[in-house]
């Protein structure tokens, strides 16, 4: 082999390839030509493995050759085997020296091109550790082999035929091909199907030609066949068990959507528990920078799905979020919903009438939609509703006119008009006899949804506080508030001085909002969601010293804050659903009578319709779009390909997904940092020795901090074990034990003194002498830890902790 820079001669490729490493300094990468430097032969390749193909292909007569040198070997080799006789000579079969930290050299280079492309250093420390453990793979099989041929006494012959089937590992996996057979075949992906809209033309520019000509363009969406998805996932018995367990409700007591009424009265829902409850969402999203000269162009619509059959937990995983669909969003205004939805509605009827087979649960079962949950404006677009809401009929859940938004605050109010599948039917029947008219009542088409057997539009009862409440609600009346507390007190620059420098607790440390807009006349603060609900949880300590006890202007904020507690809540009793009616009631009048030039926003009118929601679907925090959206990012986060931008993402996607799945584990546990110890050495050992079923004298894994289901918990956080007598009970984490997938924690008794009504949060004493007990996270009435906080003057160092819902 003939090295095209030096033309020095090579043994084989494998020789060559290192010279070039070594001697030239040559790197895999874009810029990478390798010139075959055999005479007659222009062969050029941008890969060292594919140059090493081409040399053995046509250009090594003794291909079979395979010559073995190792260090450890050499001499037992040379003594008693025969010596192999080169044909290039001395000059040929000399190799240069490997020289020191070669092979890690090459190694950095791999793991710096990987860093230069963008990815993070989470996932590039998850590489190396992988290629690291297929490394010491490699070494084990090498060393396993070499020691039985020499141990055997074997020919060269005999090892070069052993060694000849030690290939690499990556072989197989070097292209785009390749990789994809091989994860379908193992991992069993669910690929897209691409399916074309439209056909329309663009005029492109022909450089030859130096005009403009007319381009056929295929308008097309990836969709990922649902029935195929639903069949890969239920193919795991951990996922079959989880379908097959009974679903215990108590009477009164919302805790998932199976305990609503709209499940309990449902033809197909409430018929057999093993029907498959099938959540949509929907949703926009930019794969772009949106400030950006392109921003819209590349603009998706994203159609996800959950299984609602499971218990909240599981959905809450990213992963347990599937793709449906994408497509442009451009392409909903081209060619209309009912086009775009007809693939899967297509499949869905399958499903309703047909089912599909799932031999571990022992034949063919039916599913269909349950809900669909979005934002606003993506639900009033996908169900046909108008999508403006400065419309006259811009709720979906009755026939009320914006203008009696300002004076209607009850379903029970008697200018209230609910719409019902015959009052839209009529209004789809209008809008299609005259299309001029643009809507009819709020209505501007039928939705191809409603021809499924058993869902319908107007029996979707999912609502998004998170738009709704934080988004929208929570900003406009926290800015009213500090803007009274600037006129009464403190300056604007004070007040943004408190909210930065304010101690939030370490669960909130990221979620703490930054200075907030309070001198424009917009309705909101200029944060997000997850920040808005921070800092109005907060807003009672943060300025609860400035303002007198009973202030009209703080009564708003105190009902505002009841009420989003009790949206929050994970669980609901039917008292609670009315109480939260009338405090709506209470509210919206309240808002009226302080600030009667200011109107109530659509997304108050729409909170009259939560308590109705709640009874037929549950508690609304396990319908708001707050992990959808998060299924966002691993979109806008991958390297894409603008040519079907679409079909790319979706294969990506669904590549990622099947991984998931052939690793999928249903105990989701991350342990941080930890130590084996005595148990006899901790507090309240012997209860604990009880609860694990473990010796007084075996030895424990104690962590630092522990993540089951995405919720941490670590020392010096607080958890609520119980109510008791409408008082929660608290405690603080002193000590983390973690056997299998159960965590114990080693906790001391808080003392709740009351609620303070004034700042919203439970005032806790710490006792003196520490009476420690050991609780299973799986135990806890309220599975979300709570940081001790103080108020932002406290002079006594007086504690609190401030609730994320409402506690019963």
């Amino acid at each position: 082999m003939i090295c095209f820079v030096c033309k020095s001669h090579h043994s084989s490729s494998n020789l060559l390839v290192r010279h070039f490493k070594l001697k030239h300094g040559l790197c895999p990468g874009r810029t990478l030509r390798l010139k075959c430097g055999e005479t007659g032969c222009s062969h050029v390749s941008g890969t060292f493995s594919g140059f090493r193909k081409h040399l053995k292909r046509l250009h090594d007569p003794n291909v079979h050759n395979v010559h073995f040198v190792k260090n450890n070997c050499s001499e037992y080799l040379s003594n008693d085997l025969p010596a192999v006789v080169d044909p290039l000579g001395p000059v040929a079969h000399s190799a240069p020296p490997l020289p020191k930290n070669t092979l890690q050299n090459m190694c950095a280079t791999v793991v710096a091109q990987f860093q230069a492309a963008g990815i993070g250093q989470g996932n590039v420390h998850n590489l190396v550790c992988s290629l690291e453990e297929v490394a010491h793979e490699i070494q084990d099989q090498v060393k396993e082999t070499v020691f039985s041929c020499l141990s055997a006494k074997q020919s060269v012959e005999e090892i070069k035929n052993t060694l000849r089937h030690l290939e690499n590992p990556f072989t197989q996996l070097n292209s785009v091909a390749k990789r994809h057979s091989y994860f379908s075949d193992k991992w069993g992906v669910v690929c897209p199907v691409e399916k074309v809209l439209g056909v329309r033309f663009d005029n492109r520019w022909n450089k030859a030609t130096g005009t403009y000509n007319q381009v056929a363009v295929r308008d097309t969406l990836a969709y990922i066949p649902i029935l195929l998805t639903l069949q890969s996932v239920l193919k795991h018995c951990s996922i079959t068990d989880m379908l097959k367990s009974s679903h215990s409700s108590s009477k009164n007591v919302y805790t998932d959507l199976r305990d609503g009424a709209y499940c309990k009265k449902h033809p197909l829902f409430s018929s057999n528990t093993t029907t498959l409850q099938i959540q949509l969402f929907y949703d926009d999203f930019e794969t772009c920078n949106p400030l950006g000269s392109k921003r819209g162009i590349h603009k998706l619509g994203a159609i996800y799905f959950t299984l609602r059959n499971f218990p909240p937990k599981y959905n809450s995983c990213l992963t347990n979020i599937h793709l449906c669909m994408l497509f442009h969003a451009q392409d909903v205004k081209k060619y209309g919903f009912a086009a775009i939805l007809e693939p899967l509605v297509s499949d869905i009827k399958i499903l309703e009438t047909k089912g599909i087979d799932i031999p571990e649960l022992g034949g063919y079962i039916n599913g269909s939609v349950v809900q669909v949950t979005g934002d606003n404006l993506g639900l009033h677009t996908l169900f046909g509703f108008v999508e403006s809401f400065s419309a006259r009929n811009c709720c979906r859940f009755c026939l009320t006119c914006r203008e009696d938004f300002q004076n209607v605050f009850s379903e029970d109010h008697p200018d209230m008009l609910l719409r019902s599948k015959e009052l839209h039917s009529e209004h789809c029947q209008l809008i299609q006899a005259n299309p001029e008219h643009g809507n009819v009542c709020g209505v501007k088409s039928e939705c191809l949804l409603n021809s499924l057997r058993y869902f319908h539009t107007i029996d979707n009862f999912a609502v998004d506080v998170m738009h709704d409440i934080l988004e929208g609600v929570a900003q406009l009346e926290v800015k009213l508030i500090l803007k009274y507390i600037a006129e009464k007190s403190i300056s604007f620059k004070e007040i943004n001085q408190r909210i930065q420098s304010f101690n939030y607790g370490y669960i909130e440390r990221r979620n703490q909002p930054p200075a907030v807009k309070l001198d424009d006349l917009s309705n909101d603060l200029g944060l997000n969601a997850i920040q808005s609900w921070c800092l109005l949880r907060n807003v009672p300590l943060l300025f609860g010293d400035v303002v007198e006890k009973n202030d009209s202007h703080w009564n708003l904020l105190l009902l505002l804050l009841q009420i989003v507690n009790i949206i929050f809540a994970p669980f609901l009793t039917e008292g609670m659903t009315v109480y939260l009616k009338h405090l709506i009631v209470e509210h919206h009048q309240l808002f009226k009578y302080l600030f009667p030039a200011k109107s109530l926003l659509p997304k108050h009118h729409f909170m009259i319709h939560y308590p109705r929601c709640i009874k037929n679907i549950g508690p609304l925090i396990h319908m708001w779009c707050m992990r959808y959206e998060g299924k966002h990012n691993f979109f806008k986060r991958q390297l894409k390909c603008y040519k079907n931008l679409t079909l790319s993402l979706a294969k990506k996607h669904q590549n990622h997904i099947a991984y998931h799945w052939e690793t999928f584990a249903k105990e989701r546990l991350v342990v941080g940092p930890g130590k084996e110890i005595p148990i006899s050495s901790l507090s309240a050992s012997e209860q604990l020795a009880l609860k694990m079923n473990v010796s007084l004298t075996s030895s424990i894994f104690s962590v630092k901090w522990v993540k089951s289901y995405g919720i941490e918990y670590r020392a010096d956080l607080v958890i609520c074990s119980e109510v008791v007598d409408e008082m929660p009970v608290f405690q603080q984490i002193k000590v983390i034990v973690v056997k299998d997938d159960s965590i114990f924690l080693i906790v001391t008794m808080l003392q709740t003194i009351c609620f303070d009504e004034h700042l919203h949060a439970f005032k806790i004493g710490i006792p003196r002498r520490e009476l420690h007990t050991v609780i299973n996270t799986g135990d806890l009435t309220y599975y979300r830890p709570f940081d001790l906080q103080m108020a932002h003057t406290t002079e006594d160092n007086q504690w609190f902790i401030v609730p994320y819902c409402h506690l019963f």
